[in-house]
């Protein structure tokens, strides 16, 4: 669910001692919270943001959303990760630990979720992506969980880039219902501004769906447009001189 939002990252860790403290945070609005192809918001818009305190490659992070998974089952999420960024020239890795609650209780138990995240930039032209999610205890249900998810983005002129990427969420339960998902869109950064416009799709439907999203149609094709805003303490000072 959770999507980490990274402030530029320091390539070279150097010493502990020289590691700069700095705090980065952003706000969205989207016009539909989508996770692995599955909305979060009944298809509807959500309102984000996160506030994220680093010092040199180790980051916390807090995240929020509001949420509805039906009638009932309305509320926010907010999510807590802590993790480390470090680089090896044209590859970056981030590697952490993130868990998910919900306000009130009732909309959907606590987990959490191990990750590791890799991008490789092949010569500027590309960067190739990979993703693992991994929850020991699934929703408390006592039963894994695995997302495992690949993808490529194209840098292009003027500060536009495009974007694909494909994956599929396993479940240790045989009754679970598992889902291929996938996405491809575009994106234009204009400052700390981004503008991101993405289409969504998945496998699942009918009462899979609805087991899934609380919805028939939580899991259907849409196109997502979001309008982020992130910056850091750092930015600030350094624009303010």
């Amino acid at each position: 669910m959770l999507q980490l939002i990274p402030p530029p990252a320091t390539s070279d860790m150097g010493s502990p001692a020289n590691w700069p403290l700095d705090v980065a945070f952003g706000i969205a609005a989207t016009t539909d919270y989508v996770s692995r192809g599955i909305t979060n918001s009944a298809n509807r818009p959500a309102i984000q943001g996160y506030v994220e305190p680093s010092f040199g490659p180790l980051y916390a992070n807090i995240w929020s959303s509001n949420v509805d998974f039906g009638a009932g089952y309305s509320g926010a999420e907010i999510d807590t990760a802590l993790g480390i960024r470090p680089e090896f020239g044209p590859l970056k890795l981030d590697l952490g630990y993130v868990h998910y609650f919900y306000a009130p209780e009732s909309v959907s138990p606590d987990y959490g979720e191990l990750y590791a995240k890799a991008d490789y930039d092949v010569s500027g032209l590309f960067t190739l992506a990979g993703r693992l999610f991994f929850a020991p205890d699934y929703n408390q249900s006592g039963n894994t969980a695995t997302f495992v998810a690949g993808g490529v983005e194209v840098p292009l002129p003027h500060d536009f880039a495009i974007y694909g990427g494909i994956g599929y969420q396993f479940f240790e339960d045989p009754a679970a219902y598992e889902q291929l998902a996938w996405t491809a869109g575009i994106s234009y950064t204009w400052k700390s501004l981004t503008f991101d416009l993405r289409y969504w799709d998945t496998d699942l439907g009918g009462d899979a769906c609805v087991v899934r999203s609380g919805f028939a149609d939580g899991c259907d094709a849409r196109i997502v447009f979001t309008i982020s805003f992130d910056t850091t303490l750092s930015a600030l000072k350094k624009a303010g001189r």
